[in-house]
């Protein structure tokens, strides 16, 4: 459809590494998985091991590809970081404390003595 965002790198989205490297750790973890399944090997149970673990750290890399090629819009956005005006006097008095907590606590661990281990 025009006016559409379309996902560069041939559909694979923004993160083209993340998913190649999802894609890897899936087939070697299935590959030493299957390996310590059907081969008679005296190491069969670590290469089990080895290969679930394989595929479940390629989650890791599923979870990066995926969240990668989220869209927000950009009012949401601009309204998370907090680049919107201040909705009102509420607002700004609780920035003011929370500043005024921060600075004390940052000024507190400034001039605690340090100790040399």
């Amino acid at each position: 459809p025009p006016g559409a965002a379309t996902a560069p790198g041939g559909g694979l989205g923004r993160c083209v590494a993340a998913f190649w490297l999802a894609l890897a750790f899936d087939a070697l973890g299935l590959a030493v998985l299957l390996t310590g399944v059907f081969a008679d090997l005296f190491f069969s149970d670590l290469l089990i091991y080895a290969g679930g673990i394989g595929i479940f750290l390629s989650l890791i890399w599923w979870v990066f590809w995926y969240a990668g090629n989220l869209e927000v819009p950009p009012a949401e956005l601009r309204d998370d970081v907090g680049l919107s005006p201040p909705k009102g006097r509420g607002d700004s008095v609780l920035r003011g404390l929370v500043r005024g907590l921060s600075t004390r606590i940052s000024a507190a661990f400034s001039s605690a003595p340090r100790s040399r281990a």
